[in-house]
């Protein structure tokens, strides 16, 4: 691969809000460089000014032929006849130039929640970004965690950041066929009363910001770090309604909380599916949102910047699909993903935002996924 083409910065952000670009060191870019990862800059389209933005409604438009026929053709397939027996695609929506091109529904009530599952990380990545633009959180210093409070444990090294990048070293096993490991016992077993808790006091596996390691564990850590900023339970759920969900007019979000009041940052921040696409845009739209910068100018870039240890699938609480145009998908692309096939996928050079919902263990949600951007990408 071709080494990394962003301009290197130097100085973390500070603490004041965030209206200057969003920083990332330049040990971090060349991390990615000394990888030999690409990360490729790209623009991201502003909303057109003739489409209002979806706050309160979509504006629907139209797709012309031959590609509303290519859609057709592709979701109709993967409701009637999906790849897989037992494999059911819930719902496909997709948003182009701003507007609502594709809206369909496999019995599926399009007002009710769809379970995200671990797209909740991006979302709650979200709220990360949304208290940096504040100026309340530096991903850059080593998180306070109380379980790492003495200077001397190893653990005290770990940031944000390294949390975002699944990178903190802490040990976990991500394996839901067993259950008694970690993810199953955290989700539903013996340690869901303190999620975070429960991540946190483990020991290291590895040095921090060696190893990449999927946990989502890790994301239950950094939903507490919203919460020592927002607080819990309603706190939480309400500074979240008010500074990010309303303003994009999300609404009727679905949570799960722990014990503590705790939201679980890892899994279940359940949306409509149209919601799941207002959040899609948000990020599209490079964190602005009707003349509101909601996340900092550069989050999204570090969103989808590949961390070295993850062979450049990762980037941070996303995943990179195509780094530079050179994969299978032929144009850059990133998205939040979840388990049994919930995706929200962001092109940014064919202005579209991508929501594919199932219940599809086999991954035929993926291929579903895939030949609706390639339809996309060939009628442009």
């Amino acid at each position: 691969m071709s080494p990394t083409e962003v301009t290197p910065t130097t100085a973390p952000p500070t603490t004041a809000p965030a209206e200057s670009l969003f920083e990332v060191p330049t040990q971090r870019l060349d991390a990615i460089q000394a990888a030999g990862l690409t990360f490729v800059p790209v623009e991201y389209p502003n909303q057109p000014d003739d489409v209002p933005w979806p706050t309160r409604r979509w504006t629907r438009g139209t797709l012309e032929r031959p590609l509303r026929g290519d859609v057709d053709r592709i979701v109709g397939r993967a409701f009637t006849k999906p790849q897989f027996e037992g494999d059911t695609i819930d719902a496909v929506v997709a948003v182009q130039g701003g507007e609502l091109v594709v809206e369909e529904y496999n019995g599926w009530d399009p007002n009710e929640p769809h379970v995200s599952w671990s797209m909740a990380k991006s979302i709650t990545q979200s709220m990360v970004g949304r208290l940096v633009q504040e100026g309340r959180i530096d991903i850059w210093e080593p998180y306070a965690a109380p379980e790492w409070a003495d200077p001397a444990d190893p653990r005290h090294e770990i940031t944000l950041d390294m949390l975002l990048r699944m990178s903190s070293g802490l040990e976990w096993t991500e394996d839901y066929g067993d259950g008694e490991g970690d993810v199953l016992r955290m989700l539903f077993g013996d340690r869901k009363k303190d999620r975070a808790h429960f991540v946190a006091d483990r020991p290291l596996a590895a040095k921090p910001d060696t190893v990449w390691s999927y946990s989502t564990g890790t994301s239950n850590v950094v939903a507490r770090a919203v919460a020592d900023e927002v607080g819990l339970g309603r706190q939480m759920t309400r500074w979240a309604d008010r500074e990010l969900f309303g303003k994009l007019g999300i609404s009727g979000v679905r949570h799960s909380l722990d014990g503590t009041g705790l939201v679980n940052g890892g899994s279940v921040i359940d949306m409509k599916p149209t919601d799941f696409a207002r959040f899609g845009l948000l990020y599209l739209r490079d964190g602005e949102w009707d003349g509101e910068r909601l996340l900092p100018e550069g989050w999204v870039d570090y969103s989808r910047m590949p961390t070295p240890t993850a062979n450049g699938v990762y980037g941070a609480h996303w995943w990179i699909d195509d780094a530079d145009g050179s994969g299978d998908l032929g144009v850059v692309a990133f998205s939040a993903q979840g388990f049994n096939g919930q995706t929200i996928t962001i092109v940014p050079e064919l202005d579209l935002v991508l929501v594919v919902l199932s219940a599809a263990p086999s991954g035929s949600d993926n291929r579903v996924r895939s030949q609706l951007v390639e339809a996309f990408a060939a009628a442009r």
